[in-house]
């Protein structure tokens, strides 16, 4: 556009003549990837090497295009002309990064864009000889007043700058996560771009994003290419807050917003967030894991959606889920899930889980007391599981495995140790590092009080056990006001004092203490403790 102005050509006709094509075609960004280029034919009008046209044409549609190095989709370059005018009086030229949709500012002088001149009419490219002015009314463009952008993010602007900037500084060596770095500059481009198209229309409440004239405010492209920078758990909160961003089909979403914004052509880059997403977004229950430790806040915490491979290992384990994701957090053992592992801040090179290297010590009749059992009696709530099963997956604590008799073959209900002692002393000297506000399932309730379903469904029914949601906090509550009929078994089992089952029933039944409600064997703690102490002073015995 600038060389046919400055020999003279009032218009883009003469190109179009030289070049055989009709003499009305439209020159823009946009127009160059509907229609094929000759690069010679450029080449010799310009008195240039064909090489140095070729360079920088950006191919054609339906395919991606080539940005100067960066490989994305037609529908990032826009159709009209947009220019700064401080730049266009400094340095006299368009630049081509004005010409992609998603910026409305020039990075550089941090000028807003201007796409109208002061009185109305908008700037194109066909009209070569108004490069510097207006063809309506012949105000000059390098002398119109656009406003400053407030940039409160320059290092998210560095950083998205040399993802598709030409002129963009490539040497610095940014830490994004480590499942990024496989993607190219376009791909990570065009995940920013499409995240912040939905960041605006949550914000907004617009309906529809496929449409020409869209603009993208700084802060919210910014706040899109930060959160990329602050992968996983940045990216997973923004994901969070753009759920319900509704784009421009109006059949129901299946996916998230976001997997299904990015483009066909782009299907590594898809499937690859749609598996990211997952961990979030996947179908069935999730729950919230809150670590007290994490630096993350309440939004950055999200409920959990647990992969096969972890619910396969917590069934393994025989410990409720968030135990387990307690164990990645802590190191003890490597969570197979990297995403999940990711979200989580889980050390990558933690050792894998393997229960198979205690089968050694496998027997029928295994010496010392079993773990479960053990743990329970040291404490009355907030258990350290975690700190306990770090010691002996690191073999500080010695434990054999019993066959099992009944049908469960879950680790936590075979274990048995010697080391009394040593599990005593971690109970005194630790406790849970969960949250209480970490959501668990219905079942782990079986895990921590000590019941079967049929108790769990009655005591749910009566209110003891609060409906809704249950979280880790309520659990400990009920576990510091009330013992359950195993719970006073494992004390006697732990104080060498084991019962027959039946013949405890009968007992705790003549003591006189009550049971909560009459089809569950569950009493006040007071009681309970004051039954358990009656046989450590001898004054008791069945």
């Amino acid at each position: 556009m600038r060389a046919t102005c400055e020999n003279g050509f009032p218009d883009m006709r003469a190109v179009n003549l030289m070049l055989g094509c009709s003499s009305d075609k439209q020159w823009s960004h946009s127009a160059l990837t509907k229609r094929p280029i000759d690069p010679v034919a450029i080449a010799t009008m310009l008195g240039l090497e064909p090489e140095r046209i070729e360079a920088i044409l950006y191919g054609m549609r339906p395919g991606l295009i080539n940005f100067f190095g960066a490989k994305i989709t037609s529908f990032n370059l826009g159709g009209a002309r947009k220019v700064s005018p401080t730049h266009l009086k400094l340095h006299g030229y368009q630049k081509a990064l004005w010409g992609l949709r998603c910026f409305s500012f020039d990075p550089e002088k941090r000028e807003e864009l201007i796409d109208r001149c002061d009185c109305g009419r908008r700037l194109l490219f066909g009209q070569t000889a108004a490069f510097f002015t207006c063809t309506k009314c012949g105000a000059d463009l390098r002398e119109l007043k656009s406003p400053m952008v407030d940039i409160i993010d320059g290092t998210a602007l560095d950083f998205f700058l040399t993802l598709i900037d030409p002129c963009a500084d490539r040497s610095r060596r940014w830490n994004i996560g480590e499942s990024l770095r496989r993607f190219s500059r376009g791909e990570i481009f065009t995940l920013i771009v499409e995240s912040a198209k939905l960041l605006n229309l949550q914000m907004t409440g617009r309906k529809d994003k496929r449409v020409n004239d869209y603009t993208i405010p700084p802060a919210v492209l910014l706040k899109a290419a930060r959160s990329v920078l602050h992968w996983p758990n940045g990216f997973i909160e923004m994901a969070i807050s753009i759920e319900d961003s509704k784009i421009a089909s109006s059949t129901r979403q299946k996916t998230h917003p976001l997997v299904a914004s990015i483009p066909l052509q782009l299907q590594d880059l898809k499937w690859f967030i749609r598996k990211e997403l997952n961990v979030v977004f996947g179908k069935g229950q999730r729950l919230r894991f809150r670590h007290p430790t994490s630096t993350t806040s309440q939004a950055e915490d999200p409920p959990i959606f647990f992969p096969k491979t972890v619910k396969s290992q917590a069934k393994s384990l025989g410990l409720p889920r968030c135990e387990v994701l307690n164990l990645y957090k802590v190191g003890s053992i490597q969570c197979p899930d990297a995403s999940l592992g990711s979200l989580l801040g889980a050390s990558p090179n933690a050792p894998a889980l393997d229960l198979e290297s205690f089968r050694s010590s496998e027997t029928k009749k295994a010496q010392g007391l079993p773990v479960f059992e053990l743990v329970h009696s040291c404490r009355p709530s907030r258990h350290p599981w975690a700190s306990v099963y770090q010691a002996i997956l690191k073999g500080e604590l010695k434990v054999a495995l019993q066959t099992s008799k009944g049908s469960s073959t879950r680790f936590s209900k075979c274990i048995f140790t010697k080391e009394i002692d040593q599990v005593r002393e971690i109970c005194q000297y630790h406790e849970s590092a969960l949250s209480p506000d970490t959501q668990i399932h219905l079942d782990d309730v079986m895990f921590y009080l000590r019941m079967c379903r049929t108790s769990r469904a009655i005591l749910r029914g009566t209110g003891l056990i609060p409906p809704g949601k249950l979280t880790l906090g309520m659990i400990w509550e009920l576990q510091l006001r009330y013992m359950t009929f195993q719970d006073i078994s494992s004390h006697l089992l732990v104080m060498g004092m084991n019962q027959y089952p039946n013949i405890l029933m009968e007992d705790i039944d003549k003591s006189g203490i009550s049971r909560m409600t009459p089809e569950v064997r569950i009493y006040k703690r007071e009681d309970a403790e004051a039954y358990l102490a009656a046989f450590k002073l001898g004054v008791r015995y069945v």
